[in-house]
């Protein structure tokens, strides 16, 4: 499953950034500047990266242009970006290009829906391997990026998988969550119109239990907290790598 390099909320020490493998390549959810740094320490076998981008606040971007020049000129390996939206591209292009001088030969920028389309091709071509990217999910954060904030549905290990990025609601996520699915996503020990309130998550409780769904909290702004809040539950806070 998912393992974290960081799971903090925007002001925290080491922010929200998550990882798995999948054959030779190495897939990020997000790319904060904790994931860069501590991939530097990495023992590095993979012979792609490919990150996931769920929303471009700087928590969650801030290292993504410093790894796509460490793996051009250190790993030598090839980064794919994907972004959830044309909108979101287009922002992540801009930046990349004119404010962090980025080569576009040095890496690809594309859709998710762009990139579930060529995994679709190459296992019915080439591979019986399953895409682990499903489908990429709107959903509800802040204002100012109304309609750029995303969640992915993906598929690890042959479970059923939801990430949910910074989010303010679990009701886009729902038809996504089937019997035994993983779910990580983020929890608040503030209630706030941006994130996702703990008491709001264990509302969900009896759901989660019905269906033998697996729940790990992440992107947490007061650790302590949120476990008290949790105790008898079976939330469990996201695995730090």
């Amino acid at each position: 499953m998912l393992k974290f390099f960081g799971r903090g909320a925007g002001f925290s020490d080491e922010h929200n950034g998550a990882y798995f493998t999948q054959g030779d390549k190495l897939i990020l959810l997000d790319c904060p500047l904790v994931t860069f740094n501590k991939l530097k320490k990495f023992d590095f076998k993979s012979n792609e990266i490919i990150i996931a981008i769920t929303h471009t606040h700087s928590d969650h971007v801030g290292g993504l242009a410093l790894t796509i020049h460490y793996a051009t000129f250190i790993w030598k390996v090839p980064v794919t970006v994907i972004a959830p939206s044309e909108e979101v591209m287009a922002d992540l292009a801009y930046v990349l290009e004119n404010l962090d001088g980025c080569n576009k030969e040095t890496y690809r920028l594309i859709t998710a829906t762009e990139y579930i389309y060529e995994c679709s091709l190459h296992n019915s071509d080439e591979s019986d391997e399953v895409c682990w990217l499903k489908a990429v999910i709107p959903t509800t954060h802040v204002k100012e990026l109304e309609g750029k904030c995303f969640g992915y549905n993906l598929v690890i290990e042959e479970k059923n998988v939801i990430y949910t990025g910074d989010t303010s609601t679990l009701e886009t996520f729902l038809p996504y969550i089937i019997e035994e699915t993983v779910l990580y996503t983020e929890c608040s020990a503030y209630d706030t119109p941006v994130h996702m309130f703990v008491e709001k998550l264990l509302d969900y409780c009896d759901f989660f239990r019905d269906n033998s769904v697996e729940v790990f909290l992440m992107h947490l702004d007061d650790v302590d907290a949120i476990k008290k809040k949790v105790v008898g539950t079976n939330f469990k806070l996201a695995p730090l790598d």
